[in-house]
């Protein structure tokens, strides 16, 4: 009992004191933490709350935390797989949104893509309950593996990776790692220019892995096709299709380290907006070919007849070398570029035609008649199967008729004369009656009647000549004409078959693009 009551006598005694002014200083200190605590609270649940910050579910702290102890330990440098000898797999995925250049020249596509690629780290994983429901967090891309995928067909010589400047990556809690690049590629491209301008051209872009080989890395493609949702429209090209196929290669055969490579390749067809080439390149052609056969309707004996042809044949030949600087240095011409060459051939061999005809004109100036063969078959029958008529007949009729005219000439000519000398001898006897004199009289008119009807042959030799010289003239201005018809005809068949020809090769090609198009695309 003794010891008791000092006992209860203590806490009454302490009972006492915290009644007094202590308490309520106690008192006025809890308040003091409340009103400290509570907003704290307040503000650390904020900046925790769902999808705050890129960290749908998580609370303060938790992404460092969670940060500390993923790569408290994390080796980049080596494949994030369970067991050395599992293969990973790297998803890859492209958007296609502007073609910058189509150069057919050095055969190289520059354009810019989104590159999309995925796999999983099994080394970056956690449990989304033990992080406040934290999903995903992103770090930079040089904290984490990354797969060595190139372009296979990059040609761009500043070309140094992917990650220019600094970029993220995006980790889910499953380990699943995504990363997305904005790049600016240069690639090379097999340009088939034989249909140009209506061709239809595939540039393949193989995405892989340059040192990991299929037994390490394996690849596939996020999506059947590659995307063309946020394509910028192309003045000279239109898009046709962008399929995504997986391929595996062998490489180092020649070096006995033959080692399968898994890629995914994106093939680009694109088609040409042929409207620009067709009224700056293939309308010029066409008009330069058709006025040259104007050339056969000038005047044969016209000096203007072949330097215009000439002019014509050095108007393509500039042509050519313009169409030159746009197409690149291949075996494979295109159609437009043969179309050229045959015109310009045409044209040299209407340039020809012409010299040979103003050499057939020439021949009139050596009296030489035109043979009888040429006259039946050239200015017979080939001028009526060209609709120009039986030509042959008309000379025949202009002989007859100048043959006609000459012979009453020469009758006319010795009539007269032969009257107005008799008439002369028989005035002069009645006249004179010394025979001395009227000899001698007659023997001056007698020489001025030799005279004149000298004269008279001389004169009516060179009408005869003039005639036939002006007939055989004729007749090969005739001949020259039907020629030049000739000449005509071929030149534009020649000329309509080879585009109607080229014409059918181009339309046969565009189809046969279609059908590998549909193909593909089914």
């Amino acid at each position: 009992m003794a010891e008791t009551t000092p006992g209860k006598t203590r806490r009454r005694t302490v009972t006492v004191k915290m009644s007094g002014g202590s308490k309520r200083k106690l008192v006025r200190t809890c308040w003091t933490l409340l009103c400290i605590l509570v907003p704290l609270h307040f503000f650390s649940g904020s900046s925790g709350a769902p999808g705050a910050g890129g960290h749908p579910g998580g609370a303060a702290g938790d992404d460092n935390d969670l940060f500390s102890i993923l790569f408290h330990s994390y080796k980049k440098a080596l494949r994030p797989v369970s067991n050395p000898n599992d293969s990973m797999i790297v998803e890859v995925g492209v958007a296609l949104t502007h073609i910058i250049n189509m150069d057919e020249k050095h055969q190289t596509l520059t354009a810019n893509l989104w590159l999309t690629m995925g796999w999983n780290d099994t080394n970056l994983t956690w449990n989304a309950t033990d992080y406040n429901n934290l999903q995903y967090f992103t770090v930079p891309a040089d904290m984490v593996w990354k797969p060595d995928i190139v372009l296979y067909q990059n040609v761009d010589p500043y070309f140094d990776g992917w990650s220019r400047g600094e970029m993220f990556v995006k980790i889910h809690q499953g380990g699943y790692v995504l990363w997305e690049i904005p790049s600016v590629t240069s690639s090379s491209c097999d340009i088939d220019v034989s249909s140009f301008p209506f061709d239809v051209q595939k540039c393949e872009l193989a995405f892989g892995p340059w040192i990991h080989s299929g037994f390490e890395v394996d690849m596939r493609s996020m999506g059947g096709n590659g995307s063309l949702e946020s394509f910028i429209d192309h003045a000279e090209w239109d898009i046709l299709s962008f399929v995504a196929e997986r391929n595996v290669e062998t490489y180092g055969e020649d070096f006995n380290i033959g080692t399968p490579y898994a890629d995914v390749t994106f093939t680009l067809e694109l088609r040409r907006k042929s409207t620009f080439y067709v009224f700056n390149l293939l309308l010029p052609c066409l008009l330069l070919t058709s006025i040259m056969s104007a050339t056969f309707f000038l005047p044969i004996d016209s000096g203007e007849k072949l330097s215009f042809g000439v002019s014509l044949l050095l108007s393509m030949v500039v042509f050519q070398l313009v169409l030159n600087e746009v197409l690149p240095e291949s075996d494979k011409l295109p159609w437009i570029g043969e179309f050229v060459i045959v015109t310009m051939v045409l044209m040299s061999f209407s340039l020809a035609m012409s010299v040979f005809i103003m050499n057939v004109c020439d021949c009139s100036l050596h009296a030489r008649p035109v043979p009888l063969w040429m006259q039946k078959l050239v200015m017979k029958y080939i001028a009526m199967f060209l609709l120009m008529g039986d030509l042959s007949k008309t000379h025949d009729a202009e002989e007859v008729w100048e043959s006609q005219e000459l012979s009453e000439l020469d009758d006319s000519n010795h009539v007269s004369h032969v009257s107005h000398v008799t008439l002369d001898c028989d005035t002069v006897r009645g006249c004179w009656k010394d025979i001395s004199a009227y000899n001698l009289v007659m023997k001056e008119v007698l020489g001025t009647v030799k005279n004149i009807k000298n004269s008279m042959d001389v004169i009516s030799n060179h009408v005869k000549e003039s005639s036939s010289q002006s007939r055989i003239e004729r007749q090969w201005r005739t001949l020259a004409k039907v020629l030049d018809r000739i000449f005509f005809t071929m030149y534009v068949v020649a000329a309509f078959t080879c585009l109607f020809a080229f014409s059918f090769n181009a339309k046969a090609a565009a189809d046969a693009d279609d059908k590998d198009t549909n193909t593909t695309s089914h």
